[in-house]
């Protein structure tokens, strides 16, 4: 059976979540609504999952997983949150999961279903996976990270340009040799070519040495006229990689890959490797974000097939017009779903909102689409 500690400075929802897990077949071990008794807790009662509110006084859900995963403490965190801005947040601290107020059944189920798979996966591969040889996942989405048997803790570094470079290499097909003199236009354009190339050799050796420190099989070898990524046990499982190839592929989202989709989407909608700031990065951003919004688009139509929770669908929505404000197919059905939740006053303050929004940045308003589809709620 699996354990839960509950943290948060609000009593009624606690108990709220309490009474789900609960009736989800989870043994609650503990509510603790005082933040500060949050990690001695946590110690003390060795849950497998740490639900953790964020918004907190004087210490948040953040700092509280940040102090957990420092103590190495073998459990998952799922934060517990009223604002969706704190979604990268979360996943920079390498979070499970996060659930929005008011917390829905099904998610919660879903975030469950993901700490059964975390926990399983751990305990089959303590060091290794069941053949012996390690997994490896990379990260572009957010800050680059390449984890070890989906460790909490990412490989280190020994410069910014070693996981620049690593991440250079994951998105070429592959294998690909790749030109030297390509390296050094992406990543220093800037220096004369012998100090480039030190660099790049450098940069080479120090991925080398990191990866042999790890006990990786992979090598970044030394071509002709530049290098290949060779990769002995497989490639990395790569979140962009695996995006792409639903798009690419035409996946829809159904009953049987939903889950999976929506950690997708929530997870590619973070930045793009976001601490790198080299030209060559910029094609990419503007790719995989096509990606993410084509995919995102299918998800949300699947949810009004199926007529999802209309608050699971609006925050979708949300989530996408987020990195799309001024498409107005987005615009649409989150008025629709206002709408549903609250009536036509909901739906006509988001229509406002919306209108002083493209005013203001744009010097535009509305389409006659969108300003029908608000008078058809509202008479």
């Amino acid at each position: 059976m699996m354990k839960a500690v509950i943290v948060d400075d609000e009593q009624l929802v606690a108990e709220q979540i309490d009474r789900m897990l609960v009736n989800a077949g989870v043994k609650v071990l503990g509510c603790c609504i005082n933040p500060h008794e949050a990690l001695g807790m946590a110690k003390a009662l060795q849950p497998d999952v740490l639900f953790l509110d964020i918004e907190m006084p004087e210490l948040s859900g953040l700092e509280i997983a940040k102090l957990v995963y420092a103590d190495k403490l073998d459990m998952e965190v799922v934060f517990i949150t009223a604002y969706n801005q704190y979604a990268i947040d979360a996943f920079r601290v390498n979070a499970l999961d996060y659930l929005l107020k008011p917390v829905m059944e099904e998610d919660l189920m879903r975030s469950l279903e993901r700490v059964t798979q975390r926990r399983q996966h751990r305990k089959a591969a303590v060091g290794t996976s069941s053949d012996g040889q390690r997994t490896v996942t990379a990260e572009l989405f957010g800050k680059f990270a390449l984890r070890l048997n989906e460790g909490l803790e990412p490989v280190r570094w020994v410069t910014s340009k070693c996981a620049e470079l690593l991440a250079y290499m994951l998105l070429q097909p592959l294998e690909k040799e790749v030109s030297k003199w390509e390296l050094v236009e992406a990543l220093w354009p800037s220096q004369n070519s012998d100090k480039a190339g030190i660099n790049l050799r450098s940069t080479v050796s120090r991925v080398n040495k990191t990866f042999r420190d790890c006990g990786l099989e992979i090598t970044l070898t030394s071509v002709k006229n530049g290098y290949r990524l060779v990769l002995s046990n497989g490639a990395p499982a790569v979140d962009a990689m695996e995006l792409e190839s639903y798009v690419l592929e035409g996946v829809e989202p159904d009953s049987d890959n939903l889950s999976r989709v929506e950690q997708l989407i929530q997870r590619c909608s973070q930045p793009f490797l976001p601490e790198f700031d080299s030209a060559w990065c910029e094609p990419y951003r503007k790719q995989y974000r096509q990606y993410f919004l084509h995919l995102g688009k299918k998800l949300l139509l699947y949810y009004e097939r199926i007529e999802a929770e209309p608050f699971k669908t609006l925050r979708l929505a949300d989530l996408l017009a987020d990195h799309e404000p001024y498409d107005e197919s987005l615009r649409e059905a989150a008025m629709k779903l206002h709408y549903r939740i609250g009536g036509s006053q909901r739906a006509a303050a988001y229509y406002e909102a919306y209108a002083e929004l493209i005013h203001t940045e744009l010097g535009a308003s509305p389409s006659d689409t969108l300003a029908e589809l608000l008078h058809s709620l509202i008479d």
